[in-house]
């Protein structure tokens, strides 16, 4: 039998329906920000081996990493794709906290979060988050806690310059453009954190994230969660 709370979400579709971030379908009372088609249809990345696959090997190099996941693919021209950039760039900040709930749901039952103390998100220059109006990591921090109930630390990390857009630059470039980006504090009252940001690519910002973390608490242990990579 329905729950009030879906009788009242389909009371209040009636005077101010919601619609799927991606295909613009009206969702049903049970359906969250994407509808059950397109949620079926993301290109998916496996919770196979948390320790030992690509998205950890972007950063084994540079960062000491305990294990590193993606919840799907990013292919420009796709669904994924759109989510993307309906998260970032249209205003669209309840995208964030349904995907890092969506992401803890997902990967809970595989274990990804044992032993993790506490989540830090990469953090935007304020200008850039004065200009969007939210960091979309922090969002997915948020959303990840609710589900896990680890706490989400702020202040801890900072950007100290607003660096150009990695977008359409080389790998070489990416590094060149996050050198000494990000200053961390002494102190992290954890010794495991989980490190949240919204795409892998190159790794080269988590790297840099990650290394200003290590610097200032050399005890400090990271895993790495992102909405997508390549």
């Amino acid at each position: 039998m329905p729950s009030a709370s879906l009788w009242l979400r389909d009371f209040l579709d009636l005077f101010s329906p919601r619609h799927c971030a991606v295909c613009g379908e009206r969702l049903n009372a049970t359906e969250r920000e994407l509808c059950g088609s397109c949620l079926l249809e993301l290109p998916y990345v496996a919770c196979a081996d948390f320790y030992d696959n690509p998205a950890a090997r972007r950063l084994w190099e540079n960062v000491p990493v305990e294990r590193a996941h993606s919840l799907f693919y990013y292919r420009p021209d796709s669904d994924s794709h759109l989510l993307l950039v309906r998260l970032k760039y249209e205003h669209r900040p309840e995208l964030g906290r349904w995907a890092g709930r969506f992401m803890a749901d997902t990967l809970l039952p595989y274990g990804f979060f044992d032993g993790v103390e506490a989540i830090v998100a990469v953090p935007l220059h304020w200008r850039r988050q004065w200009q969007r109006g939210y960091n979309q990591s922090l969002l997915l921090a948020r959303g990840i806690s609710e589900v896990t109930g680890l706490p989400v630390l702020r202040g801890w990390v900072r950007r100290v310059r607003n660096n150009e857009t990695q977008t359409h630059k080389s790998p070489a470039e990416r590094i060149r453009n996050v050198e000494n980006l990000f200053r961390s504090r002494p102190g992290m009252p954890c010794r495991h954190v989980l490190l949240v940001d919204d795409v892998l690519t190159t790794g080269a910002t988590l790297t840099a994230c990650a290394r200003a973390m290590v610097a200032a608490n050399p005890h400090l242990r990271i895993s790495v969660l992102t909405l997508a990579r390549p």
